[in-house]
């Protein structure tokens, strides 16, 4: 059976209650449908700690956390389409890259997407969150 970790950025807790997420998996939609009739579990839903290249976030939690993962051993991570920056670049969040990183040195696959692919809907986020 392969045990899948999702990740998911801290920021998206103000709209997200996961629901897209989980309903792709279980439907086999997204992201899912390479795991077609394969036994699969959800080991983990985890979000980041928050933009942790601020002074003020202290990172302890999220060691906690992913010394959590790590000893639970999943096979795969699996990056929200949330964990995309919210600028013009549209690209991952470095604090994002390097937790994927972390885990991929652990010998964890990595996926880039769950209910979507690896590309943020068109709204024009910038209107709600600072760059």
């Amino acid at each position: 059976m392969k045990r899948i970790v999702i990740l998911r950025c801290l920021r998206s807790e103000e709209n997200c209650t996961g629901a897209a997420c989980f309903e792709a998996f279980y439907n086999r939609k997204g992201q899912f449908d390479v795991y077609g009739d394969e036994e699969v579990q959800i080991a983990a839903f985890m979000s980041c700690n928050g933009c942790g290249r601020l002074s003020f976030i202290d990172t302890a939690g999220l060691e906690e956390k992913v010394e959590r993962i790590l000893k639970i051993k999943p096979d795969v991570l699996h990056i929200g389409i949330c964990c995309k920056t919210r600028t013009d670049n549209n690209e991952y969040c470095p604090d994002i890259m390097d937790l994927v990183e972390r885990f991929r040195s652990s010998g964890i696959e990595v996926v880039w997407g769950t209910h979507s692919g690896g590309v943020r809907h068109k709204k024009d986020y910038n209107e709600y969150y600072a760059p």
